[in-house]
């Protein structure tokens, strides 16, 4: 790593679209130097069919225009955009995250609840007190809400519920009016979403309670304001506000002293969502965080520069749980990688991340085999593709599943998750690592050369080697099939023309 370094991260909120610019010492320290904050209320354009209307699409992407003019100077291999719930959960993101990566001129990666849980806590821990203490943070966004428990740096627990303050100003605050009724039924979903976890959330388990995200800073500058002293959360707090709402009957600009503007169309359902906790979970105060998920991202990427990357423990503690055999799976890692060169030019995906996705599906390919052999690359893909993996994005989890489904036998052509492109290089490199290395030996191989050329895919191999390998070359057969039903034309031991 440099003497220091300018990284930068994207939070695509369901609410407000985040920028944060950061600059990073050699001893990893960083120090923010800009922020960007655009309220897009991405989440209130959803159409009834769950798709995002051209309206709301035409508001994010003119935001981000202005994100990437401030973005330039920044080596795009140090931006990373994060996309949360509603990106997660639209009917039409895949078109829509396509016209985002051009606008930004970054890939984006889509992240789960748990993912998004897991940030929240690394960019909130980092700025409290070194303690013994428990933290409970929860952050409130805009169509969904993320509960975490853990000490000092370390999440324990992390959950995520469909609570957000742009769901519930417009399911249940229409228009911004004000009723008690509205106001109950938001109570009711509130406890119908954490019934299951008054246990997992109780006072019991943690020591200090602490807020993150625009809703509870709002509610916290409020209460500020309305004190005249700091910006603790308390229950009394928040019954003075609800009274007021009660009183005024339509939320409205000025109605409480400390409230931004652009806070006002969402106040009442991210008001009413933490009211809801804090009388469920019966939480007596919470602190308010000025950190958020942009500073986990932020501290992630610092990880990562500085070879501390938690997506290794994740495939390290995936691979001893499913028990896989890690000598074969070097041996097929190091087969693998040693491919990776001949095909990288012809790859769609960045190299970096491909040649990682590569080494990490090589270290999980059998895990599938923990639940049966028949079908065990179809139970290690379904595996990869819904387990939560604690630093990964969706994309990328669909990427190692895509990998570890199509290592042997047919190829699958099922989608990628939002509708991601099929890198068939990296499949082929993939499937002729797993061949060679199919007999669990250290034998000495041939030498191996590939030229990728568009749907004609050329293999040298030597012929002698081969007579002396009838498995593998009965095999290498099979490949010739399974790759002309996808339209590629294997060729084995012919020269390039």
């Amino acid at each position: 790593m440099p003497n220091s370094m300018t990284i930068a991260t994207v939070d695509l909120g369901s609410n407000s679209f985040h920028l944060a610019i950061a600059r990073v010492r050699q001893d990893g320290r960083v120090k923010v130097i800009d922020t960007l904050k655009e309220p897009v209320r991405l989440r209130m354009g959803l159409d009834e069919d769950g798709s995002i209307s051209e309206a709301a699409q035409t508001r994010a992407l003119e935001c981000l225009a202005r994100f990437e003019q401030r973005l330039r100077g920044v080596d795009p291999d140090h931006i990373r955009a994060v996309g949360t719930n509603t990106l997660r959960s639209s009917k039409n993101s895949y078109a829509f995250l396509e016209k985002i990566s051009q606008t930004l001129k970054v890939p984006i990666d889509i992240i789960g609840g748990r993912e998004e849980a897991r940030l929240i806590y690394k960019g909130v821990a980092q700025h409290l007190p070194r303690s013994r203490k428990r933290n409970f943070v929860v952050d409130i966004g805009g169509g969904s809400t993320e509960f975490v428990i853990g000490t000092n740096n370390e999440p324990d627990v992390m959950e995520s519920r469909e609570l957000g303050c742009v769901t519930f100003s417009m399911k249940y605050f229409p228009d911004g009016n004000i009723t008690r009724r509205g106001f109950n039924r938001a109570m009711v979903h509130v406890g119908r979403e954490l019934q299951r976890y008054h246990a997992t959330f109780s006072g019991e388990n943690w020591e200090r309670a602490v807020g993150a995200s625009g809703t509870i800073k709002a509610i916290g500058n409020v209460i500020a304001a309305m004190t005249n002293g700091d910006n603790i959360i308390t229950l009394e707090a928040l019954d003075a506000i609800r009274d007021r709402l009660f009183e005024a009957k339509k939320m409205s600009n000025g109605l409480f002293a400390g409230l931004r503007e652009d806070r006002v169309p969402v106040f009442p359902g991210g008001f009413s969502i933490l009211y809801g906790i804090f009388h469920e979970l019966s939480i007596p105060k919470m602190l308010v965080s000025q950190q958020s998920l942009r500073d986990g991202v932020i501290y992630e990427m610092v990880g990562r520069e500085q070879d501390h990357d938690i997506r290794v423990a994740s495939v390290k503690a995936m691979a001893g749980f499913y028990g896989v055999d890690p000598v074969q799976s070097e041996r097929v890692r190091n087969l693998a990688l040693q491919l990776f060169p001949q095909v990288s030019h012809a790859l769609l995906h960045r190299r970096d991340m491909a040649r990682k996705i590569l080494g990490w599906a090589a270290d999980l390919h059998e895990i599938g085999l923990a639940l049966a052999h028949s079908g065990y690359h179809k139970h290690g893909g379904y595996l990869l593709l819904n387990t939560d993996m604690d630093g990964f994005s969706k994309i990328e989890q669909g990427l190692l599943s895509f990998l570890v489904v199509n290592h042997r036998k047919r190829l699958k052509t099922d989608n990628l998750p939002y509708e991601n492109v099929f890198d068939w290089p990296l499949v082929f490199v993939f499937r002729l690592a797993f061949l060679f290395c199919r007999d669990r030996s250290d034998r000495p191989l041939p030498n191996i050369e590939i030229d990728w050329e568009e749907r004609n895919i050329y293999l040298s191999v030597s012929p002698d080697w081969l007579a002396d390998h009838p498995l593998t070359r009965h095999d290498l057969e099979l490949e010739q099939g399974y790759w002309q039903r996808e339209n590629f034309a294997l060729h084995l031991n012919k020269e390039v023309p």
